[in-house]
């Protein structure tokens, strides 16, 4: 193998390396344009791919002192290794942003049902008229949007992460939460926990 071919396919793994670097950053759905922040990641975690890979058999290769006869198997374990990592590395970034994704989407669902269930409780007379305090409704909804935020599907969870709202059948099982029996029991229940206010 030439000098000129080594380095040819030198060049041919960086470049491979920064395309995944830039598929990385670009593919995440957190991407909010190219910042520095986002370029940094980009190269760096380029680089670090790049190294990694090339370590082990450039290390190997020293042993033959850097003797070009030998050349060919440390350029293809190179290459060999920096797919293999390439893979892992994406299929790790891949299960943190589901997981973080997933977080953010069901929080977002309990917030929206919170909020929900404080409009339609504190636009009701009924309410008002038999005593409850905002204070009740505040922890009543709060426990509303927990139930129905623990209830979500995995669909659902993507349809939150896609379209950025929750979906109709969340706030419908939260509606139905709201106007099953025993709410007041319950209400009082939860009341008896919390620490009175001052």
């Amino acid at each position: 193998m030439s000098r000129k071919t080594i380095f040819l396919l030198a060049g041919l793994y960086l470049a491979a390396s920064f395309a995944f670097g830039i598929f990385r950053v670009v593919s995440s759905p957190f991407f909010a344009g190219l910042t520095a922040s986002s370029l940094g990641k980009s190269i760096g975690g380029s680089l670090l791919l790049f190294a990694a890979a090339g370590c082990l058999p450039v290390l190997a290769w020293s042993f033959q002192r850097f003797d070009l006869r030998y050349a060919l198997w440390p350029m293809l374990s190179w290459a060999f290794i920096g797919i293999a990592l390439a893979y892992f590395l994406e299929i790790g970034i891949r299960v943190e942003r589901d997981v973080q994704v997933s977080i953010l989407a069901r929080n977002l669902a309990q917030s929206d049902a919170k909020l929900s269930c404080l409009d339609s409780q504190r636009a009701g007379k009924f309410n008002g008229q038999i005593g409850i305090t905002d204070r009740e409704i505040s922890i009543y909804c709060g426990c509303i949007s927990e139930i129905a935020a623990s209830t979500m599907t995995t669909d659902e969870l993507t349809f939150i992460a896609t379209v950025g709202t929750p979906p109709p059948p969340l706030h419908e099982r939260a509606a139905q939460l709201r106007r099953r029996p025993g709410r007041k029991r319950d209400l009082d229940a939860k009341l008896r926990k919390q620490p009175h206010a001052k």
